[in-house]
């Protein structure tokens, strides 16, 4: 089969077109990643008495059960620890 000039054009166009939407929804799909808004959870260390207190953004380092930030620590086997000990009952 024989294609023409014409044909090779149209096609071209198409691919070049195929292009642009697949290039914009995976610049989309980044851009959502980038703008998403940190988790909020309530501060139980502001009120520790009522065990909540104003809602503010969580931290990569807070401790979070349920939606309440109960910790906070840069360190994650500590951080595992206060979780731990949070849903055992250990005293503090």
């Amino acid at each position: 089969m024989k294609v023409t000039a014409t044909q090779n054009w149209f096609l071209g166009v198409l691919v070049a077109l195929a292009t642009m939407i697949n290039s914009q929804a995976v610049y989309a799909a980044g851009n959502a990643q980038k703008y998403r808004t940190a988790p909020t959870a309530y501060n139980a260390q502001g009120n520790p008495n009522y065990g909540f207190g104003p809602r503010v953004r969580a931290l990569p380092i807070d401790v979070i059960a349920g939606d309440r930030i109960i910790g906070r620590d840069p360190d994650l086997f500590i951080r595992g620890e206060i979780l731990r000990h949070y849903h055992n009952g250990y005293p503090d």
